[in-house]
């Protein structure tokens, strides 16, 4: 590690060292840690190593002074809580496999000796798509400056073609946008803002934005933006599709109740009808998308008469096509 004055940084590394190098099992005594800081260009002696402990243990760091050495006696993160990060970012397909090991080495480099070893033999990084957008932190980091300086924000967008290459949509026109809030949703990240053209509120899948940018005007559409609560619009959008916002009824098997309330919660209104089957009252997003999810459980929409009809013809359709 670069150094400016060896002693100034000693204490630093030493944290360094009993951080990555060190637990219960693997304490670190004065005479090693001297070696381990010579090591790294930096010239130390035991008293001075003593003194370092004493002053760690001083400003709180959790520094265990056992009989065979020094060692960090708890983690900010247990072994089970980054098992957990890790899936998470394993199970992003919006972040790249080179990024994704990236992240992985830094997470497991938080865990101690032993835990560290556990969770590199427990860690299985999955075959992932080459993503198409590697800049996409960039981009979150511009959305999230964006929204802490009231500012709004301009990007291209892109979509696939049937050469399986991404190419900028509508001739590569620029979006502006005031953005409201980033959301994790069906395994992408999006990000809902208020679309400064249409006046309405949209969302856009981050890893399809380029040219991402802060601009000089403050945002638009601020009480639009306010009255939105992400988890009640993850719940609307089916696979974050967009359209008509409407509270419908629909009817399924009483066997799938507990499929419905994990995708739409336990607040809606929901009654039996009949024996074997239940009758729910949902708000959300009318699309194609949420009829292909009702005809996956084999639900039915019962009101309002107009969706009955329009989600009748979307069968048809499928049936025509068919033939």
């Amino acid at each position: 590690m670069p150094h400016v004055g060896g002693q100034k940084l000693k204490i630093i590394n030493e944290y360094q060292i009993l951080m990555e190098e060190s637990d219960e099992n693997h304490p670190i005594n004065a005479i090693e840690m001297t070696r381990r800081l010579e090591k790294r260009g930096i010239p130390a002696e035991r008293k001075g190593v003593y003194r370092d402990m004493e002053t760690l243990i001083d400003a709180g760091v959790d520094v265990i002074k056992g009989t065979k050495g020094y060692y960090i006696g708890s983690r900010t993160f247990e072994l089970a809580e980054l098992k957990l990060l890790v899936d998470a970012v394993g199970a992003s397909k919006f972040i790249s496999q080179k990024k994704t090991r990236e992240l992985v080495e830094k997470i497991t480099s938080l865990a101690g000796v032993d835990d560290a070893e556990q969770l590199s033999r427990q860690v299985v990084v999955p075959d992932k798509p080459k993503a198409g957008n590697e800049k996409i932190f960039y981009s979150i980091d511009v959305i999230y400056q964006c929204i802490d300086n009231n500012k709004k924000m301009s990007f291209k967008y892109q979509e696939w073609t049937l050469s399986k290459e991404m190419q900028p949509r509508h001739g590569g026109k620029t979006y502006v946008v005031s953005p409201a809030f980033l959301l994790r949703n069906d395994e992408n990240y999006y990000l809902v803002a208020f679309d400064e053209g249409s006046g309405e509120i949209r969302h856009y899948r981050v890893d399809k934005m380029t040219s991402t940018s802060e601009m000089e005007e403050d945002r638009g559409g601020l009480e639009l933006i306010k009255e939105l609560n992400p988890h009640e619009y993850a719940k609307q959008h089916i696979s974050m599709f967009s359209g008509e916002e409407r509270v419908i009824t629909i009817r399924f098997a009483k066997h799938l109740i507990g499929v419905v309330l994990d995708k739409f919660g336990t607040e809606i209104d929901v009654r039996p009808d009949g024996e074997s089957h239940v009758k729910a009252r949902i708000s959300v997003a009318v699309s194609p998308q949420l009829y292909g999810w009702l005809v996956g459980i084999g639900a039915t929409v019962a009101f309002p008469e107009e969706e009955v009809i329009n989600y009748r013809k979307y069968l048809e359709g499928i049936i025509k096509e068919s033939q």
